[in-house]
C-alpha cells in the first residue's frame, strides 16, 4: 500500500510539475508583454529602477542584511502556517539562519518564503493608503524590496535549503518560479494598471497556456504514427 501510495503521489507530482510549468511559461510571456508596455522614462518608472538596482550594488558590492532576510523568512514560514491551520510554537533568526517551529508541515508552508516577498507586500500596503505627494516614495521601497526579495532568495537557494525536500528539489523549484511569475504580474497590475490588470493578466494566462499546450500535443502527434500505421 505504501509503495503504490508513493507511485501516486510521484504521479500527481509529475503531472501538476508539468502543468506549473506550462502555466510558468505562460505568464514569463505575459508578464514580458506587459513590461514592454511600461514607459519607463516616466517618474514612477525611474524611480522604481533606480532603487530596484541600487538595492542589488548594495547587495553584491558591500552588504547583504541576512539578518532583516531571515526574519522576514521565519515570520513567513509562521503566516503560512496560520493560514494553513497551524499553530507557531517559536520562531528563531539569526545571522547564521532561523527555524520556525509548528505543529504542521505543508509545502506551501515550506516554501512560501521563498515566493511571497513580505517586504514588498508591506510596501505595497502602505503605498496603496498614502496620499498622493508620498506614493512615489513609496514606490522607491516597493522597487527597493522587490530586489531585497529577489537578491536574496537567489542567495538562499543556491545554498543547501531543507525546506525544498518537502516537495522535491525539481518540483520545489518550478512550484517557486510559478509563484514569484504570479507575484509579478501582481505587482505590475498594482503599479502600472495601464499595462496589465488582474483580469488580463489571468485571461492572457490561459490564452498562452492553451495555445503552449495545442503546440506541444501537435509537436508529440508528429512523432507518433497514426492508427492505420501511417506517420500524420
Amino acid at each position: 500500500m505504501a509503495i503504490k501510495q508513493i507511485l501516486w503521489g510521484t504521479f500527481l507530482k509529475i503531472i501538476f510539475g508539468f502543468l506549473l510549468l506550462l502555466m510558468s511559461a505562460s505568464m514569463v510571456v505575459v508578464a514580458g508583454h506587459a513590461l514592454s508596455r511600461i514607459t519607463l522614462m516616466e517618474k514612477e518608472s525611474v524611480v522604481f529602477l533606480v532603487c530596484f538596482f541600487v538595492y542589488f550594488f548594495i547587495h553584491f558590492l558591500l552588504y547583504k542584511p541576512i539578518l532583516s532576510h531571515v526574519m522576514a523568512h521565519e515570520l513567513t514560514h509562521a503566516l503560512a502556517a496560520v493560514l494553513m491551520g497551524g499553530k507557531v510554537t517559536s520562531i528563531h533568526a539569526s545571522t547564521t539562519g532561523g527555524t520556525t517551529i509548528v505543529n504542521k508541515t505543508h509545502l506551501f508552508i515550506s516554501l512560501a518564503p521563498y515566493i511571497f516577498p513580505l517586504y514588498t507586500v508591506i510596501s505595497l500596503g502602505l503605498y496603496a493608503i498614502a496620499a498622493q505627494p508620498f506614493k512615489i516614495y513609496l514606490i522607491g521601497l516597493v522597487g527597493f524590496t522587490y530586489s531585497f526579495h529577489l537578491a536574496l532568495t537567489g542567495y538562499s537557494l543556491s545554498h543547501h535549503q531543507p525546506d525544498l525536500k518537502e516537495g522535491g528539489v525539481v518540483f520545489s523549484l518550478i512550484f517557486i518560479f510559478s509563484g514569484n511569475m504570479i507575484v509579478l504580474m501582481f505587482l505590475i497590475s498594482i503599479l502600472w494598471p495601464q499595462a496589465l490588470s488582474l483580469p488580463q493578466a489571468c485571461s492572457e494566462t490561459f490564452h498562452w497556456a492553451w495555445h503552449f499546450a495545442q503546440s506541444l500535443f501537435q509537436l508529440l502527434k508528429s512523432h507518433f504514427p497514426s492508427p492505420e500505421g501511417k506517420p500524420t
